[in-house]
Protein backbone atom coordinates (compact mmCIF):
# COMPACT_ATOMS: atom_id res chain seq x y z
CA UNK A 1 0.00 0.00 0.00
CA UNK A 2 1.14 3.56 -0.79
CA UNK A 3 1.32 5.75 2.17
CA UNK A 4 -0.04 9.19 1.75
CA UNK A 5 1.94 12.31 2.99
CA UNK A 6 -0.29 15.76 3.65
CA UNK A 7 1.00 18.39 1.74
CA UNK A 8 2.55 21.09 3.84
CA UNK A 9 2.38 24.90 3.65
CA UNK A 10 5.12 26.79 5.70
CA UNK A 11 4.53 29.36 7.77
CA UNK A 12 6.74 32.52 7.46
CA UNK A 13 10.45 31.62 7.73
CA UNK A 14 9.99 29.34 10.52
CA UNK A 15 10.16 25.58 10.65
CA UNK A 16 6.63 24.70 11.55
CA UNK A 17 4.54 23.93 8.76
CA UNK A 18 0.83 23.25 8.10
CA UNK A 19 -0.72 20.59 6.72
CA UNK A 20 -3.00 21.28 3.80
CA UNK A 21 -6.64 21.73 4.74
CA UNK A 22 -7.94 19.66 1.80
CA UNK A 23 -6.02 16.73 2.55
CA UNK A 24 -6.93 16.79 6.13
CA UNK A 25 -10.82 17.22 5.40
CA UNK A 26 -10.09 14.45 2.77
CA UNK A 27 -8.30 12.28 5.62
CA UNK A 28 -10.83 12.64 8.21
CA UNK A 29 -13.98 11.69 5.67
CA UNK A 30 -12.12 9.01 4.51
CA UNK A 31 -12.11 7.84 8.40
CA UNK A 32 -15.46 8.46 9.04
CA UNK A 33 -15.43 11.92 10.95
CA UNK A 34 -18.97 13.89 11.01
CA UNK A 35 -16.09 16.92 11.00
CA UNK A 36 -14.52 18.93 9.10
CA UNK A 37 -10.48 20.10 9.39
CA UNK A 38 -11.70 23.39 10.44
CA UNK A 39 -13.64 21.78 13.38
CA UNK A 40 -11.74 18.71 14.07
CA UNK A 41 -8.30 20.90 14.37
CA UNK A 42 -10.47 23.55 16.39
CA UNK A 43 -11.09 20.39 18.50
CA UNK A 44 -7.62 19.00 18.80
CA UNK A 45 -6.19 22.59 19.92
CA UNK A 46 -8.84 22.72 22.44
CA UNK A 47 -7.81 20.04 24.04
CA UNK A 48 -4.06 20.67 23.91
CA UNK A 49 -4.77 23.27 25.21
CA UNK A 50 -6.31 21.27 28.39
CA UNK A 51 -3.97 18.27 28.81
CA UNK A 52 -0.53 18.49 26.40
CA UNK A 53 0.10 14.99 27.59
CA UNK A 54 -2.97 14.08 25.92
CA UNK A 55 -2.89 11.14 23.60
CA UNK A 56 -3.70 10.95 20.19
CA UNK A 57 -6.57 8.42 20.83
CA UNK A 58 -8.91 10.65 23.17
CA UNK A 59 -8.48 12.97 19.98
CA UNK A 60 -9.74 10.33 17.34
CA UNK A 61 -12.26 8.84 20.14
CA UNK A 62 -14.07 12.40 19.95
CA UNK A 63 -14.17 12.71 16.25
CA UNK A 64 -14.05 9.35 14.56
CA UNK A 65 -16.09 6.27 14.82
CA UNK A 66 -14.42 3.09 15.96
CA UNK A 67 -12.09 1.60 13.21
CA UNK A 68 -12.91 -1.63 11.34
CA UNK A 69 -10.33 -4.39 11.57
CA UNK A 70 -8.54 -4.16 8.43
CA UNK A 71 -9.87 -0.84 6.91
CA UNK A 72 -6.84 0.06 5.00
CA UNK A 73 -8.22 3.34 4.30
CA UNK A 74 -9.13 4.54 7.45
CA UNK A 75 -6.17 2.89 9.14
CA UNK A 76 -4.09 5.37 6.19
CA UNK A 77 -6.54 8.03 7.17
CA UNK A 78 -5.66 7.50 11.36
CA UNK A 79 -1.82 7.51 10.75
CA UNK A 80 -1.81 10.68 8.64
CA UNK A 81 -4.15 12.82 11.58
CA UNK A 82 -1.56 11.41 13.96
CA UNK A 83 0.76 13.47 11.91
CA UNK A 84 -1.17 16.64 12.01
CA UNK A 85 -1.95 15.64 16.01
CA UNK A 86 1.78 15.82 16.38
CA UNK A 87 2.85 19.03 14.33
CA UNK A 88 -0.11 20.40 16.30
CA UNK A 89 0.97 19.81 19.40
CA UNK A 90 5.03 21.10 18.46
CA UNK A 91 3.03 24.23 17.43
CA UNK A 92 1.08 25.41 20.77
CA UNK A 93 4.63 25.24 22.48
CA UNK A 94 7.12 26.72 19.78
CA UNK A 95 8.90 29.51 21.53
CA UNK A 96 8.59 31.26 18.01
CA UNK A 97 4.81 31.29 18.36
CA UNK A 98 4.70 29.38 14.42
CA UNK A 99 1.33 28.22 15.32
CA UNK A 100 -1.59 28.16 12.67
CA UNK A 101 -5.28 27.53 12.49
CA UNK A 102 -5.76 24.75 10.04
CA UNK A 103 -8.21 26.93 7.41
CA UNK A 104 -9.28 26.73 4.16
CA UNK A 105 -6.56 28.50 1.49
CA UNK A 106 -6.15 32.37 0.66
CA UNK A 107 -7.55 31.11 -2.62
CA UNK A 108 -11.19 29.75 -1.06
CA UNK A 109 -13.99 31.90 -1.34
CA UNK A 110 -13.80 34.53 1.73
CA UNK A 111 -17.24 33.23 2.79
CA UNK A 112 -15.73 29.48 3.25
CA UNK A 113 -13.14 30.79 4.69
CA UNK A 114 -15.07 32.87 7.81
CA UNK A 115 -17.89 30.08 7.82
CA UNK A 116 -14.29 27.36 8.40
CA UNK A 117 -13.19 30.16 11.12
CA UNK A 118 -16.68 29.85 13.12
CA UNK A 119 -16.50 26.15 13.05
CA UNK A 120 -12.92 26.70 14.39
CA UNK A 121 -13.82 28.13 16.98
CA UNK A 122 -16.70 26.22 18.01
CA UNK A 123 -14.30 23.24 17.31
CA UNK A 124 -12.02 24.80 20.16
CA UNK A 125 -14.50 25.60 22.58
CA UNK A 126 -15.91 21.99 22.34
CA UNK A 127 -12.10 20.80 22.73
CA UNK A 128 -11.94 22.37 26.56
CA UNK A 129 -15.18 20.99 27.11
CA UNK A 130 -14.65 17.91 26.73
CA UNK A 131 -11.03 18.04 28.41
CA UNK A 132 -12.92 19.48 31.28
CA UNK A 133 -13.51 23.43 31.04
CA UNK A 134 -16.82 24.00 30.94
CA UNK A 135 -17.33 27.55 32.46
CA UNK A 136 -15.35 30.52 32.12
CA UNK A 137 -15.16 31.37 35.46
CA UNK A 138 -12.87 28.34 36.23
CA UNK A 139 -10.27 30.27 33.70
CA UNK A 140 -7.87 32.99 33.93
CA UNK A 141 -9.04 36.21 33.47
CA UNK A 142 -7.45 36.70 30.12
CA UNK A 143 -8.03 33.21 28.83
CA UNK A 144 -11.85 33.62 29.86
CA UNK A 145 -12.19 36.83 27.54
CA UNK A 146 -10.49 35.38 24.87
CA UNK A 147 -12.91 31.90 25.14
CA UNK A 148 -16.07 34.62 24.87
CA UNK A 149 -14.28 36.11 22.50
CA UNK A 150 -14.26 33.00 20.23
CA UNK A 151 -18.09 31.87 21.31
CA UNK A 152 -19.29 35.13 19.87
CA UNK A 153 -17.48 34.43 16.71
CA UNK A 154 -18.80 31.16 16.71
CA UNK A 155 -22.53 31.86 16.99
CA UNK A 156 -21.98 34.38 14.32
CA UNK A 157 -23.63 34.15 11.16
CA UNK A 158 -22.99 36.90 8.73
CA UNK A 159 -22.62 37.13 4.55
CA UNK A 160 -19.16 38.63 3.52
CA UNK A 161 -18.62 40.52 0.65
CA UNK A 162 -15.02 39.75 -0.90
CA UNK A 163 -13.73 43.45 -1.09
CA UNK A 164 -10.03 44.39 0.81
CA UNK A 165 -11.82 45.65 3.90
CA UNK A 166 -13.43 42.36 4.35
CA UNK A 167 -10.47 40.34 4.07
CA UNK A 168 -8.63 42.63 6.04
CA UNK A 169 -11.17 42.11 8.88
CA UNK A 170 -10.96 38.68 8.10
CA UNK A 171 -7.13 38.46 8.46
CA UNK A 172 -7.30 40.50 11.39
CA UNK A 173 -9.70 37.93 13.45
CA UNK A 174 -8.03 35.14 12.63
CA UNK A 175 -4.77 36.72 13.74
CA UNK A 176 -6.31 37.60 16.85
CA UNK A 177 -7.91 34.12 17.26
CA UNK A 178 -4.42 32.36 16.79
CA UNK A 179 -2.58 34.51 19.09
CA UNK A 180 -5.32 34.02 21.73
CA UNK A 181 -5.20 30.48 21.99
CA UNK A 182 -1.32 30.90 22.78
CA UNK A 183 -2.17 32.73 25.52
CA UNK A 184 -5.09 29.89 26.49
CA UNK A 185 -2.84 27.49 25.76
CA UNK A 186 0.17 29.06 27.88
CA UNK A 187 -2.55 29.97 31.16
CA UNK A 188 -3.76 26.70 31.29
CA UNK A 189 -0.10 25.27 31.16
CA UNK A 190 2.45 27.55 31.63
CA UNK A 191 5.97 26.61 30.99
CA UNK A 192 8.13 26.20 33.94
CA UNK A 193 10.72 29.19 33.71
CA UNK A 194 14.68 28.73 34.51
CA UNK A 195 15.84 29.64 37.81
CA UNK A 196 17.04 32.62 38.28
CA UNK A 197 20.68 33.33 39.36
CA UNK A 198 21.10 35.52 42.03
Amino acid sequence: MQLIVFPYHVRGDTLNVTPDYDSVDGALARAGADTDAAEGHGTLCGMLSVNGSLPVEDWFRELLPEPVPGDRVADESRRQLGELFRETRMQLHDTELGFDLLLPGDDAPLVRRVEALGLWCQGFLYGLSVCGVRQEGSLPEDSAEVVRDLADIAATGFDVDPDEANETAYSEIVEYVRIGVLLVNEELQPIKARPRLH
